[in-house]
């Protein structure tokens, strides 16, 4: 992602005369959003197969080091499937201002269509672990696309790119950087803005919940394997406490406010009534309880929501694993119900 920091740093040089040529909006939620720069995902390193390859093994140490992570890449990434995914989707990244904060942000759409439905997917991990780099959006994104047929806008969240102005809060500020998102949709013409679905996959799960309760509107929602109870998740997993000490304004002198505004078992009232909402998790998760999904799941039924809970068997932890094509399946099933109209 090298070449990556040098446009940022490049876009950065010339935002004066950049904002003045773009487009600046503002909705009910008062943000101040600007499109400060886009390309392609399809830089330098990554515009051909045998590029990609030649990046990752020159990272290695020594030539037999290098040999061996070209053979396991082959493997895992099919020369095939790279060209497939190239040919059939579009795939930009962009940088975008929300209220002094700079975001990196990418568009994944099947190319040369009209009229697409968006599926705005939020991300689970926190600052840079986890962010959208080019592996993450080809392993998740791609697939997600070509099985939707939806325009995913992605964002890694402020605080996702250390040389980018802004602090990861951990569903404080940087909820607001998914609440800005449609305010992007006019820069990209492939798009149906009034047909919007939303994923959120771990962490992502909070910042979907929280947009939605900070206006950002949408058709449909999935939730896949995310905490809904922050104190009842740190009795699972104490450990995470250390990215709520290191992230959450505030936290040490008001822990319990700071986590109820982060659990939705809180505020779900606060919710669309008329939001369907699908919930995914496995039953071997360890990294978030299973019971988090199936207490949400009770909280939805008694509040009259339309819902589905649907839970994995193992082999399965809190990732995708061998029920990747399962999950995105069903995924794509609520979308064509509910945002697609199929």
């Amino acid at each position: 992602m090298k070449d990556y920091f040098k446009f940022i740093l490049t876009t950065l040089s010339l935002l004066p005369a950049l904002l003045l040529s773009t487009y600046a909006f503002a909705d009910s939620t008062s943000l101040n959003v600007e499109l400060a720069g886009m390309q392609s995902c399809y830089g330098e390193k990554f515009k051909t197969y045998d590029k990609w390859i030649d990046t990752v093994a020159s990272m290695q140490k020594t030539e037999q080091a290098a040999e061996r992570v070209r053979e396991r890449f082959k493997s895992a990434f099919p020369k095939i499937q790279y060209e497939r995914y190239k040919e059939r989707l579009e795939c930009k990244q962009y940088t975008y201002k929300v209220d002094g904060a700079y975001v990196n942000g990418f568009y994944v759409a099947p190319a040369g269509k009209e009229n697409l439905p968006v599926l705005i997917n939020n991300r689970g991990g926190n600052a840079s672990y986890g962010s959208w780099v080019f592996t993450n959006i080809y392993n998740q994104l791609f697939p997600l696309a070509e099985k939707t047929q939806m325009a995913i806008f992605a964002t890694s969240y402020r605080g996702g790119h250390p040389k980018l102005p802004g602090k990861d809060e951990f569903g404080g500020a940087d909820v607001a950087d998914v609440v800005a998102l449609p305010q992007l949709f006019k820069h990209f013409p492939a798009v149906d803005a009034e047909r919007v679905g939303v994923y959120g996959a771990s962490r992502g799960t909070m910042q979907s919940l929280r947009a939605l309760q900070e206006g950002l509107k949408a058709d449909a929602l999935v939730l896949y394997a995310g905490s809904y109870d922050f104190e009842a998740e740190l009795e699972f997993r104490p450990e995470m406490e250390r990215v709520y000490k290191a992230r959450i304004p505030n936290y040490e002198s008001n822990k319990a406010d700071e986590l109820a505004k982060r659990s939705a078992m809180e505020w779900v009232d606060e919710l669309p009534r008329d939001l369907p909402i699908l919930l995914i998790h496995g039953k071997a998760d360890r990294k978030v309880s299973v019971e988090s999904s199936i207490s949400f799941a009770k909280k939805l039924k008694e509040l009259g929501f339309t819902y589905k809970l649907s839970l994995y068997e193992k082999p399965h932890g809190h990732g995708y694993g061998i029920n990747m094509g399962a999950i995105y399946s069903e995924t794509n099933e609520w979308f064509k119900r509910y945002v697609k109209g199929e």
